[in-house]
């Protein structure tokens, strides 16, 4: 059982303030409220799709937590909630003594635009958020308090503990905000008496199997749906200290775990309750397969693929050393499992600039041709304008990666994220990062609220746009090139062109630069209007302040707007989607083309294989269109020569079809709906089936 006052007397308690009297104890005031009612929110925006389509169960391992380990657990009813529409239709019908929100960049303003509704129809409701999305250091802390000063606490960090002692402390004190903040509360931050009381953050939970699991305890069984993927976590932690990570900070440096037996009961719950349409987990350990216990859990996934056939695909972040180990893994679950080799820079000034040189690169790369030998799918991530990055060490970083033959790699700009070191004004001055402010991909709505005013939202995300070595003008081009890459490169839409080159002693970075470097003079007319276009639209989308973006964007007409995809969508998902659904033989036109100005020896072999690609990739979501076609090389076996020809059937398998049509009814079919089907989905298994007729 936790006890407030024990955990309060563990953390040195510290104020934001001098001269400020010692924090009171506890009052004597007891409530008799039985079966209370406390709403805790992980709100998505869903207004144009499902932005986040995953479980809440980061809140509900809070729900489970406070549920075991308070006194008296019947005195409440938890509810979770996810969708805005379903909230507000639960706050229609009663207000609730407590409402507590998940705080991520992708649902600040969401959250707070309810709290904001929840004050005004009863002031005295307790309003407490927590999360990542805060500062770490204590004069910001104090900011982001004064700047939503409906937040009456903030739970700061690992959220269990604090959540469950601030509980305790409300119930005890008849649910009075002003007489609990006089408890010396472990982890909650708030403002007291005009003045910011911040405290260290309470202890994290050593052993995860403390918090009841939230599948196994049916907390979670409400949000089996057709579009929710589950989400399970086998540790939390991480021993890197990256300064662009949230995990980054010597708090989360120590890794701790669920046991083995309980992820597999989750695994199999899951498997036997989610929706026909859901092939898909989440693991949200920041290094999976690093691990030893690992190992057990890539076996426990196995089995539960044996017997019900999922998880088909494994979105999670694999460890960065431990190639090996992490290897093993991938083999054992059947390809569900995308490797990542997360490099964000292979410059070592780089690399020291962000604290991550203790992550060993020759293994991410041989990681790759490992990957490779095993038939598993592997990509890496690299991120323009961290410190000390330019033009040069980014495209440097990109050769090599192309090179080591990653199948998939994601190019992100750097994202100032809220408690984490490179975000802090120090490191600002010292590599003078410029920054702007765009609307964050598919995160805004507007939502009816009865009879009363919508609440209409939109969430910001600040982005590193130049830094003293890399200007504006070189960023815009930079993001151009990630688009090239994701057009000409990712998802091997051009892998048997690519195989044809590298025998020939044609580096694949060699020739993705030359495709690109010529882009506005040889690109045919849609490809070069859709990297134009994209060009424009990288420029439009940055203000200068946030609240610049906000007074332009936080209005019905300007969401409509949005919504019909001008802004506010995945741009770099958003324009591949309109080069593969409108531009796909031009792509293959042009790379083709370039290739028979390298390669002039072989004209009917590139010929027949362009005809092969188009024929395999045009319109590949189109799952009703068969093709065939007559060929003297046998493309899908090695590309030997057959002298008398063969026929070949390009067609999509049941399989595919059922699996391609569930994905467009989720998300749609017009370019932003494809774009998450492309950020979601490997590619590959939605092209042609090929087979000799």
């Amino acid at each position: 059982m936790v006890n407030y006052r024990t955990l309060a007397k563990q953390e040195k308690l510290c104020e934001n303030t001098t001269g400020k009297e010692p924090l009171q104890k506890t009052s004597n005031r007891k409530t008799n409220r039985m079966n209370t009612q406390i709403f805790v929110c992980d709100l998505t925006h869903t207004y144009k799709t499902i932005a986040l389509n995953c479980m809440p169960y980061p809140v509900a391992c809070l729900v489970t937590y406070a549920a075991s380990h308070l006194k008296g657990e019947d005195r409440f009813n938890f509810r979770i909630f996810k969708y805005p529409n379903k909230l507000i239709d639960a706050l229609l019908q009663d207000i609730p003594p407590m409402v507590a929100f998940s705080n991520y960049m992708w649902n600040i303003d969401l959250s707070y635009s309810f709290a904001q509704r929840i004050k005004q129809k009863n002031p005295q409701t307790i309003i407490v958020f927590g999360g990542p999305n805060y500062p770490t250091n204590p004069a910001e802390q104090e900011q982001f308090l004064r700047k939503y000063p409906l937040v009456d606490f903030y739970v700061y960090k690992e959220g269990e503990v604090g959540f469950t002692a601030l509980l305790e402390a409300l119930t005890e004190n008849g649910w009075d905000a002003e007489v609990a903040k006089n408890i010396a509360l472990p982890g909650c931050h708030f403002i007291r008496e005009g003045k910011a009381v911040i405290v260290p953050p309470a202890e994290r939970v050593k052993n995860l199997d403390e918090i009841p699991s939230p599948y196994l305890t049916g907390v979670l069984d409400e949000f089996f749906e057709p579009h929710i993927v589950p989400m399970i976590q086998c540790n939390r932690g991480c021993p890197f200290t990256c300064t662009f990570c949230v995990e980054g900070l010597l708090y989360y440096n120590k890794v701790n775990r669920r046991g083995t037996e309980t992820i597999e009961r989750e695994l199999r719950y899951i498997a036997e309750r989610k929706h026909k349409t859901v092939h898909d987990l989440h693991i949200v350990d920041s290094n999976f397969g690093m691990y030893p216990e690992d190992e057990k859990i890539g076996d426990a996934i196995a089995r539960i693929q044996n017997e019900f056939g999922w998880p088909e695909y494994i979105h999670v972040a694999t460890g960065k050393n431990q190639k090996e180990r992490v290897l093993r893994v991938a083999k054992n679950v059947h390809g569900a499992l995308r490797l990542s080799g997360a490099v964000q820079s292979l410059s070592e000034e780089v690399l020291k600039n962000i604290k991550r040189n203790n992550i060993k690169a020759d293994q991410l790369m041989e990681l790759a041709q490992k990957a490779r030998e095993l038939g598993s799918n592997v990509y890496s991530e690299s991120i323009l304008a961290m410190p000390g990055d330019s033009v040069m060490s980014h495209i440097e970083t990109n050769r090599i990666l192309l090179d080591a033959g990653f199948q998939f790699i994601r190019n992100y700009p750097l994202m100032m994220l809220m408690g984490v070191e490179m975000s802090a004004a120090e490191t600002r001055e010292k590599f003078d990062m410029k920054t702007g402010y765009r609307v964050m991909s598919q995160c805004f709505g507007v939502y009816p609220f009865g009879n009363e005013e919508p609440i209409v939202s939109v969430e910001i995300e600040e982005i590193c746009t130049s830094t003293k070595d890399l200007s504006f003008e070189e960023y815009l081009e930079m993001r151009l090139f990630h688009l090239a890459i994701e057009v000409f490169y990712n998802d091997s839409i051009l892998v048997e062109l690519f195989s044809f080159l590298n025998e020939r002693g044609v580096k694949t970075s060699d020739f993705i630069l030359n495709l690109f470097n010529g882009w506005r003079e040889n690109f045919p007319p849609k490809l070069k209007d859709i990297f134009n276009s994209f060009r424009k639209e990288t420029i439009e989308e940055l203000f200068l302040s946030e609240d610049a973006l906000q007074k332009s964007a936080k209005n019905t007409a300007a969401i409509a707007e949005y919504a019909n995809g001008k802004h506010g969508s995945n741009m770099i998902y958003r324009f591949k989607a309109m080069a593969f659904m409108d531009a796909v033989d031009e792509i293959m036109q042009y790379a083709f083309f370039c290739a028979r100005t390298i390669v002039n020896d072989e004209l009917l072999y590139l010929h027949e294989l362009e005809i092969f690609s188009i024929m395999k990739k045009h319109e590949f979501l189109d799952t009703d269109t068969v093709r065939e076609g007559f060929f003297h090389f046998d493309f899908s076996n090695c590309g030997n020569a057959i002298q008398e020809g063969i026929w070949v059937r390009f067609f999509h398998t049941e399989s595919q079809k059922a699996q391609i049509n569930d994905l467009l009814r989720l998300y749609g079919n017009d370019p932003i709906g494809v774009s998450r089907v492309l950020s979601k989905q490997n590619v590959t298994k939605m092209l042609r089936t090929v087979e000799t007729v």
